[in-house]
């Protein structure tokens, strides 16, 4: 029984942090350039202007029904 209260403090205490580090910004792209994006930001977002950042696309797909 301690080694699973152990286990799960430790589990706890190391996968706090990682929600903390795992933000994100949901928006639009508003404009393309080039090299140059402009988006839109829904909500609040701590990134800064020229803060380097990671974009991920999300895929749509369809669903569909017999």
């Amino acid at each position: 029984m301690k080694k699973k209260i152990v286990a799960l403090a430790m589990a706890v205490v190391f996968a706090a942090p990682m929600g903390v580090m795992a933000k994100s910004c949901k928006g639009k792209i508003k404009e393309f350039d080039g090299k140059t994006m402009v988006i839109t930001i829904k909500g609040k977002c701590k990134a800064k202007e020229g803060q380097e950042v990671k974009i991920k696309i999300k895929k749509r797909v369809a669903v569909e029904g017999c």
